[in-house]
């Protein structure tokens, strides 16, 4: 009998992660008292104060210290292009700006940042990027001064030699005095507007994707969240796919599983309280693989690369319970209706895919008739299996255009009915209402965002009270109690 193995290769043995330790940023002097005071009261991590940390999963669930299930409803807020700010802060006060947040009830916030933020923090010799040189450096200094100080005009306690991890702290601070968790996102490595198969994003070794400077940014990331108890989680990649660039890259389960485990490893390592967020192939709509557990080298996946010699080699599993941060991983998906691999066109399909793919690992009844329906398509085929083991799993991003379109959407539909049946936290693309610069262009609006062009309004306050508000509520999610 052919004996199974998981997968280690060797860029595990290899992570050095002792030079990897920062020292996190302090608050910025600036931040205005009223703040600073209601910041102050809630710095602690005991496990007696709000957030009650650390997290840990539990089956299905994440639960806190006190063993409480946690629910979460949030939002994506940008800060993964070329300014590596946060989105928004020309327009309105990081206070108002998270404000708005609570006012719909979300209680998370996915910020994506980008490696690229680390990475100069190194060549700088460990100093940090200030808010102006950032500015200039990605919008030219004419528009770079202007939004420098339109920034610290809406935000005084900022200056233009504030850094950039000094705004994401003072925000995340902010947001900790609202009951909010605040959840980094390595969205991209260069930063740039995300994400397509030429970007150079794509996939581990990419052109601009150099996985050890990838868990090096991990690891300091790690160690800057202990200074934040609101950060209980933290992603490892956001939408991996196939490099259209580098082409002899293997973009299978196999080099997933590998690179993904030596990032948690990084994590882990940093600050091992986290939660670690691990996505899936495609654009992360494909975590099947791994929830099922299949043989890494002969599972199924779209446009991957095979292993030829599969049949002649021992099958490979990956068991999520051999690794220290075993009880630190919690899945995440995506879905858009954009889609090229994944029908769309019904909720039936697309309730049985979202099974397929991952949502398995809830422990939820297989859809019908949607499954019979893939298995059909898939020459008889189970396409339904089970997951072996009981994960938890966020639906981490999904979105359409802001107005009357939500409520006619099928993949907008499906998702709000499977989230509120099955208990599935959630975070919608995006708060954004315009970026600073995207896809080489400069102040572009964003009909998917919740605000408008200049931040000072929702862009469809009719979706905010009747879309937007009810789903929330009907959640359920976890309540600040500080």
């Amino acid at each position: 009998m052919k004996a199974s193995a998981v997968l280690w290769p060797s860029l595990c043995a290899t992570l050095a992660r002792a030079s990897w330790v920062p020292v996190a940023p302090a608050l910025s002097p600036g931040l205005e008292p009223r703040w600073r005071a209601q910041i102050n009261r809630h710095q602690g991590n005991s496990s007696g104060e709000w957030p009650y940390g650390p997290f840990k999963t539990r089956g299905r669930d994440v639960v806190n210290s006190r063993g409480e299930v946690i629910t979460w409803a949030g939002v994506n807020w940008p800060m993964s292009g070329e300014t590596m700010i946060p989105e928004g802060l020309e327009w309105k006060s990081a206070e108002a700006i998270v404000d708005d947040i609570v006012s719909v009830g979300f209680n998370y916030i996915r910020m994506g940042y980008a490696i690229q933020m680390v990475d100069e923090i190194y060549e700088r010799g460990g100093e940090d990027v200030p808010l102006e040189v950032a500015m200039i450096v990605a919008l030219g200094y004419e528009n770079g001064t202007r939004v420098t100080d339109e920034i610290v005009a809406r935000n005084p306690g900022w200056t233009r030699q504030t850094t950039r991890f000094e705004i994401w702290s003072d925000i995340t601070r902010i947001a900790a005095t609202r009951g909010v968790y605040v959840h980094p996102d390595v969205h991209v490595s260069k930063a740039q507007w995300c994400c397509s198969h030429t970007d150079g994003n794509a996939w581990f070794d990419d052109v601009h994707f150099e996985a050890a400077a990838w868990r090096r940014g991990l690891a300091y990331v790690a160690t800057w969240a202990r200074d934040h108890p609101n950060v209980v989680s933290m992603s490892l990649r956001n939408e991996l796919r196939e490099s259209w660039n580098r082409t002899a890259l293997q973009y299978n389960w196999v080099t997933l599983v590998g690179n993904m485990s030596a990032g948690a490893d990084a994590i882990h390592a940093a600050n091992p309280d986290l939660l670690i967020s691990w996505s899936g192939m495609q654009y992360d709509q494909d975590l099947s693989a791994l929830t099922a557990r299949r043989n890494l080298l002969s599972a199924p996946c779209y446009r991957c690369t095979a292993i030829r010699d599969a049949a002649r080699r021992a099958p490979a599993y990956f068991d999520l319970g051999a690794h220290p941060w075993g009880d630190k991983v919690v899945w995440e998906l995506h879905l858009y209706p954009m889609s090229e691999d994944v029908d769309t066109g019904t909720c039936e399909v697309i309730e049985a895919a979202l099974y397929r793919n991952g949502f398995n690992a809830l422990g939820i009844a297989a859809p019908s008739p949607g499954c019979e329906i893939l298995a059909a398509g898939d020459d008889g085929a189970n396409p339904c299996e089970p997951a072996a083991r009981l994960t938890p799993v966020l639906f981490s991003e999904f979105g359409n255009a802001q107005d009357a379109s939500l409520y006619s959407s099928t993949v907008q539909e499906c998702v709000r009915a499977f989230t509120r049946r099955h208990r599935v936290s959630w975070m919608m693309w995006s708060l954004a209402g315009s970026y600073r610069a995207r896809s080489g262009a400069q102040g572009v609006p964003d009909t998917w965002g919740l605000t408008s062009y200049d931040w000072s309004a929702w862009r469809d306050p009719d979706t905010i009270e009747n879309y937007w508000k009810p789903w929330v509520a009907s959640m359920n999610v976890t309540k600040f109690t500080g």
